[in-house]
């Protein structure tokens, strides 16, 4: 499993932490999950997408844009 550093507030650590201890897990197994979840509703959604020609047609042209804000130019604003 690759390993990715993240920042996570005061305020967030204390709400993960009382959920891991209300569920008996650790931190790092709830951000796990959470992350998992995330993934499987974008991949939900993007077959749910991808089964209506026209919004798969939008997909396919936004991917190939070369418009728009670089990949690391929003990394650097979102402060990942």
């Amino acid at each position: 499993m690759k390993t990715i550093p993240i920042q996570i507030s005061n305020e967030d650590y204390e709400w993960l932490s009382l959920q891991a201890k209300q569920r008996e897990m650790n931190v790092a197994q709830i951000i796990e999950e959470m992350v998992s979840d995330a993934s499987e509703s974008a991949e939900k959604e993007t077959e749910y997408l991808l089964s209506d020609p026209k919004m798969r047609d939008r997909l396919l042209k936004s991917g190939k844009s070369t418009k728009g804000i670089p990949y690391e130019v929003v990394r650097k604003k979102l402060g990942v």
